[in-house]
């Protein structure tokens, strides 16, 4: 771990980004608001590896708020807006229904939304190049120095992004999404489930040069756009 300014740092823990455990107990609605604010969300647990890193790494014997929670609907879902599929529940927690989640050492803890914890928040690795590329080489240039152009994949990701363009030079930027063999897909392999297209547009058949997602900065929703085109762009790290 690596102390800085009383966080806790862990790197590389989920999604090629880095977890950060914050000490100063918030509710979950503060807590969330905090990680927006200055990293990316609440973090999130996908699988029973992130899980035990989790376990062995962050808890350190405390419960602590993650990003899971009962939605309008009453399902859980993680505070990006992604569907929770991978859940690890301590004894006779799951049938509870306080409305949101934290972490312990014996399992995953419904509890009351109000008290106040130490919580968890992820931080995605992301960088604005602020160059004028097409959408081809802004690819390009993410592979050769860093991973890929961005995924947004959820609402977590759009708004890190929209944070990380804020010096943009341009109206809006280059992200992963491209339509391909019929559809829009990210360039890095993620399936287009989070949907965050400009009212109105929805583009089933875009026209031929405008096959290459953007991102508007102004709108903070996607948008099809001329591949051709140059603009910065945001690469995952």
């Amino acid at each position: 771990c690596v102390s800085t300014q009383g966080f806790l740092a862990l790197f590389g823990v989920a999604l090629c980004g880095w977890t950060i455990y914050i000490p100063d107990p918030k509710t979950w609605s503060e807590a969330r608001e905090f990680c927006r604010e200055n990293y990316t969300d609440l973090s999130s647990i996908g699988n029973h590896r992130e899980d035990t890193i989790f376990q062995v790494h962050v808890s350190q014997g405390s419960r602590f708020w993650i990003g899971l929670h009962r939605n309008d609907r009453g399902e859980w879902e993680w505070s990006g807006g992604e569907d929770a599929s991978f859940f690890n529940w301590a004894q006779g927690e799951e049938g509870q229904d306080h409305g949101c989640v934290a972490h312990s050492d014996a399992g995953w803890r419904n509890d009351d939304c109000s008290k106040r914890r130490p919580f968890s928040c992820f931080h995605n690795g992301l960088v604005l190049v602020k160059e004028n590329k097409t959408w081809e080489e802004a690819m390009e240039r993410c592979r050769q120095q860093h991973r890929d152009l961005v995924s947004v994949t959820s609402e977590s990701v759009l708004l890190e992004t929209l944070r990380t363009s804020r010096w943009a030079q341009a109206a809006r930027v280059w992200t992963g999404l491209r339509f391909l063999a019929g559809g829009w897909l990210w360039v890095s392999g993620e399936t287009v489930s989070y949907q965050a297209w400009s009212p109105g547009e929805t583009p089933q058949c875009p026209a031929w040069i405008r096959r290459c997602g953007a991102l508007s900065l102004e709108g903070r929703r996607w948008e099809s756009w001329d591949c051709a085109d140059t603009l910065n762009f945001v690469c995952n790290i």
